[in-house]
């Protein structure tokens, strides 16, 4: 199997984290000795996030002088630069996502793509279960917009599980520091000119917190990003 970093930025996510750890013990991917965890834990935060990311990794950076997931994930990128690994992946630390499907992006990755992202609504016509209507409504007005501008459809811009062939990475070069990370990495795909695929995988509400997103300020910042990558 290749060797797979999966780097997960947290900020108040303790109830998440413990569900993803008891889906990690469960799934396919546990125990594996080629998969490894960056956690980045915002400096801002007050539950015991850290200490269940501990269980899951030693490899766990504070974020303390920059804040937001597209900064987390660059600085977790620095670290992961100095022991790379075949393969990269992003997920979400709100437990919306399972390590089952994280296995199917790995399976996927292992194909002519460069980078494979799970799509919430690739088989679904409807709202998935436990998302509000108006993030459903501004998340598929998103991707229809990224689409346009890229070039090729896309049904899912804001997932939160991505995986990419090391080399992919490096063509990247993320400098989003907030949640217009994904658009970045679209438009860059599409420069780059990499092999992007969706797969079509399960997401749930997310468990305990509150989410960081701002739908009307967030989606603002979303859309500038997709007009100007």
């Amino acid at each position: 199997m290749a060797s797979v970093t999966i780097i997960i930025p947290v900020k108040d996510e303790e109830v998440g984290l413990q569900y993803l750890l008891g889906n990690y013990k469960t799934s396919i991917l546990f125990n594996n000795e080629d998969i490894s965890f960056i956690f980045v834990i915002d400096g801002r935060t007050s539950d015991l996030s850290k200490k269940i990311a501990s269980k899951f990794s030693n490899l766990i950076i504070d974020q303390n002088e920059t804040h937001g997931k597209g900064a987390a994930i660059r600085q977790a990128l620095q670290v992961w630069n100095d022991n790379m690994t075949d393969l990269v992946l992003f997920m979400d630390a709100d437990g919306s996502y399972s390590f089952d499907d994280a296995s199917k992006i790995i399976e996927a990755l292992k194909s002519s793509a460069d980078v494979v992202s799970g799509s919430r609504f690739l088989s679904k016509k409807g709202i998935p279960k436990g998302m509000g209507s108006l993030h459903n409504f501004g998340n598929r007005l998103l991707s229809i917009i990224s689409s346009v501008r890229n070039r090729r459809k896309l049904t899912d811009l804001c997932t939160g599980l991505w995986g990419f062939k090391s080399h992919s990475i490096a063509k990247l070069d993320i400098g989003a520091n907030g949640f217009d990370l994904e658009a970045e990495i679209v438009g860059k795909i599409r420069i780059a000119k990499l092999n992007h695929i969706e797969i079509p995988v399960n997401w749930s509400a997310r468990k305990g917190g509150t989410s960081k997103l701002k739908s009307f300020k967030d989606g603002t910042i979303i859309l500038l990003r997709i007009l100007r990558t």
